[in-house]
């Protein structure tokens, strides 16, 4: 090569190493897509109770929102003024500062994209909790893991998919903010919308299948991975050994109630008492008794469909011999690939390894060991839904878990687990009958604190209900009773017409038409008939459980997302411990409406992470296992600081599986994995907050 050619080529060389390192430095530099200090930039839209203006803080423009709380999320949508699409290709996180510039706490909460308000628009956001004064980053993650396929492949059935974009990231193209559960007028402030973090492209080939012979991840490699069925035996005798250095806290009486503190009267059961203006269960010995607790402890939550999926897994033992007990046949699933499949196979990867593990004794074992870990953790309570031969053994306080089955439904309702009781059918009070009688386990049992009954009801908007029962057909015994109230009130259906304004030529009409009627206008009759479903439905179970289980406490129907005043209110008539599943990162503010002071469960909370091998983090993400631990104990000492609350319990006792459960939930959400073994960091955190949990309420 000549000298002016070898010049040329170096030239041309440099040049394109220059632009590939220019492309490899633009890809992991922040992108912003909003910083506020030219106004022409913002375009904003969907304004709902609030007002927003530029501000200017030092030498930087903020965007200042004031929101109001005559709904529970006031809204405001942020869009480029050109209203196209942000280029995120390449990115995993967006990210923007908020910080409470108000009087009073609140949670800021950013979506990012526009998609309805469904699971996308779930999976694409994110809050934080903020004092006066306080600023933070919200992150929306874009993937469900720091690497994506090139392309993408077709896997169903799991909600955290390997690989996988959350959305459809070529079609973002607005972000909006609102005050989360707005119960006062707030203010905050927002800069610096971002996108940032390279996403690793990974190749497909290969990929299938990508679950090992354990039931875990087969493509990649972490601390505790199981790898022969040996090592599963040999790990065992470990946690073993490391469970009985540590056997519990100190200062604990027989049912887990605090012995160090005072004694209260000793009524044989749990109950509930509040002391120097805190709430406490008070255990049957009469110890204080906070109660933490964790769900689903259980061999049989760890379901996973194989029907259509085969290709998935590396081994699946045959359908007969010693593993055939590990298979099970579901049925149509309320959500994801199996809600259009009427039967499929399911295989249990966490039986087969307990049975890997101790042989023909694995159930045994597993109430045995489930008593010794929630001992050796601080653990005091076995929560909802969970193996009535571990609770059976009487070795750790447990709640009941009853679901009323085959009532007639609100046809014109809606709800995420389905259509709400009609409550003013007879069959619903005979249905109610029927499933407690059947479900009664743990009554008269000084072991059970009480019974959660039913799980996150669809209470909807305030109103809504009664909304549903006007679209039902005329057949609806709800509609009759509503109608009749109706009747007795307005007399003539003119008088009803003026004052809703509709045109219905009879109460017969009324009852026939599924049409309804402007929320504004007929609201307060709305309201009057939601107040009586709700009233009728906590009257029916607490009055039904009174006579099935007279000693243990009505624990409530676990409220989840946002439940108004009015449903709260009717139910703290009935209740005994009014129970929310609150999946959010601290619970020491949360309360009940003005006027009613009961005590407050949390049913469900959880903190996951992908680091080991998981695909989903559940409904609040970790950035690791530790970091679960740090979230746990800031999540209970949270609690704890609040004298309403008198427990949490944690969601759940065992990961879902990797391929996902019946609905497509594959969270990392288990104090153990699918091999039985405990996240280590996640569990030591857990005995750091509770063996010290009563002196620092009682200190708080």
């Amino acid at each position: 090569m000549n000298s002016i050619h070898h010049r040329i080529f170096l030239l041309l060389f440099s040049f394109s190493v220059f632009l590939s390192c220019k492309k490899q430095i633009d890809e992991t530099k922040e992108y912003v897509l909003f910083d506020f200090e030219q106004e022409n930039q913002l375009k904003v839209e969907g304004v709902v109770d609030a007002s927003y203006k530029v501000i200017e803080s030092g030498t930087t423009k903020l965007l200042q929102v004031k929101t109001g709380h005559q709904v529970s999320k006031p809204t405001i949508v942020l869009k480029q003024p050109d209203n196209v699409n942000w280029d995120l290709k390449g990115y995993h996180q967006v990210k923007a500062d908020v910080a409470n510039i108000g009087d009073s706490y609140m949670q800021v909460e950013m979506f990012v994209g526009d998609d309805p308000d469904g699971l996308i628009k779930w999976y694409c956001s994110d809050y934080v909790d903020l004092n006066p004064g306080e600023k933070k980053a919200i992150t929306v993650d874009l993937a469900w893991t720091p690497w994506v396929f090139s392309p993408q492949l077709k896997v169903e059935g799991m909600r955290g998919i390997p690989g996988s974009l959350k959305t459809d990231i070529d079609a973002i193209k607005e972000i909006s903010f609102c005050s989360r559960y707005a119960s006062s007028n707030n203010t905050f402030t927002i800069d610096n919308i971002r996108a940032e973090g390279k996403l690793e492209v990974r190749d497909t080939s290969g990929f299938f299948p990508f679950v090992d012979k354990f039931g875990q991840y087969k493509h990649n490699d972490w601390k505790g991975k199981i790898h022969a069925e040996e090592e599963l035996k040999q790990v065992a005798e470990v946690n073993l050994e490391k469970l009985l250095e540590k056997s519990g806290p100190e200062e604990r009486g027989t049912y887990g109630g605090w012995t160090g503190g005072p004694k209260l009267e000793a009524t044989g059961f749990f109950r509930t008492e509040k002391y120097k203006g805190k709430w406490w269960l008070v255990d049957p010995e009469g110890y204080l008794f906070w109660t933490a607790g964790v769900n689903c402890v259980s061999p049989n939550s760890a379901h996973t469909g194989t029907s259509g999926r085969e290709h998935y897994f590396e081994t699946l033992p045959k359908a007969e011999g010693e593993y055939a007990k590990f298979y099970g046949e579901g049925g149509r699933a309320s959500h994801g690939f199996y809600s259009k499949i009427d039967s499929y196979t399911s295989f249990n990867f966490y039986q087969s390894n307990l049975f890997k593990k101790f042989d023909y004794d694995w159930q045994y074992k597993f109430s045995d060991l489930a008593h010794l870990r929630f001992k050796s953790w601080g653990l005091n309570t076995i929560g909802f839904v969970s193996d009535i031969w571990t609770t059976r053994q009487q070795k750790t306080a447990y709640v009941g878990s009853i679901w009323i089955r085959n009532t007639p439904k609100i046809q014109g309702s809606e709800g995420f687990w389905g259509r709400f009781h009609d409550v003013f059918d007879p069959k619903f009070e005979k249905a109610v009958k029927a499933s407690m009688a059947s479900q009664k386990e743990g009554a008269y049992d000084a072991w059970c604190i009480g019974y959660f009954v039913d799980n996150e009801l669809s209470w909807g908007d305030l109103g809504s209900l009664s909304i549903g029962v006007l679209r039902s057909p005329e057949t609806q015994i709800a509609k009759h009773v509503f109608v009749q109230d109706l009747t007795d009130k307005y007399t003539t259906i003119q008088a009803l017409n003026q004052s809703w304004g509709t045109s219905h030529q009879s109460w017969e009409a009324l009852l026939k038409s599924t049409e309804t009627p402007d929320m504004n206008k007929a609201m307060p009759d709305l309201v009057d008939f939601y107040r009586k479903i709700a009233e009728t439905y906590f009257k029916t179970i607490k009055e039904e459980l009174q006579i099935i289980a007279p000693k243990q406490n009505y624990l409530g129907c676990r409220f989840a997302w946002a439940n108004n005043d009015v449903v709260l209110t009717a139910a703290s008539k009935y209740m005994d411990i009014m129970s929310f599943n609150k999946y959010e990162y601290s619970v020491e503010n949360i309360g009940l409406p003005k006027g009613v002071d009961k005590p407050i469960l949390i049913g469900e909370f959880h903190f996951g992470a992908v680091d080991r091998g998981m695909f989903h983090a559940g409904v609040k993400k970790a950035e690791s296992q530790e970091d679960r631990g740090e979230k746990y104990q800031s999540y209970i000492q949270g609690a704890l600081r609040n004298p309403s609350v008198i427990g949490a319990h944690w969601f759940q006792y065992i990961d879902e599986p990797l391929t996902g459960r019946f609905d497509g939930e594959n969270y990392n959400i288990g104090l153990v994995d699918v091999c039985d073994n405990p996240y280590e960091a996640l569990v030591e955190k857990i005995r750091e907050t509770t063996y010290g949990m009563y002196s620092y309420r009682m200190s708080h």
